[in-house]
């Protein structure tokens, strides 16, 4: 599938639906144009293969962080399917302190998706 100038392997397209792999989104060399591109095209993103954060490197916590704002920003619906991406970490884990505002975007969209 075409994104901003480049092409990046969906797993399906389909409307206003896009899914893409964990992998291929957050792990492979994206960055933020690419997801504002997405979020203008599609009303609906699904993320397949979301693991814990622990095991994420620390630019795919960057860019499910950066994903997460723009679907919030855009109103982009965000679908994940994994792992809990904040489950499991301790309390007092400088991770977890890192992943304080994606959680709230991730709630923030929970909110919005039952508002509808």
């Amino acid at each position: 599938m075409p994104v901003h100038h480049r092409e990046l392997p969906a797993r399906a397209a389909r409307a206003d639906l896009v899914w893409f792999g964990f992998d291929v989104l957050c792990e492979g060399a994206t960055a933020l144009p690419d997801y504002l591109a997405l979020a203008e095209r599609f009303g609906t993103l699904v993320l397949e293969g979301v693991p814990p954060p622990a095991s994420c490197t620390p630019d795919g916590r960057q860019r499910f962080a950066d994903l997460a704002d723009v679907c919030c920003d855009r109103g982009t619906r965000l679908f994940l399917i994994g792992a809990d991406p904040l489950a499991g970490l301790p309390q007092d884990s400088g991770l977890l302190r890192d992943l304080d505002r994606t959680a709230s975007r991730l709630a923030m969209l929970r909110r919005e998706d039952g508002a509808r």
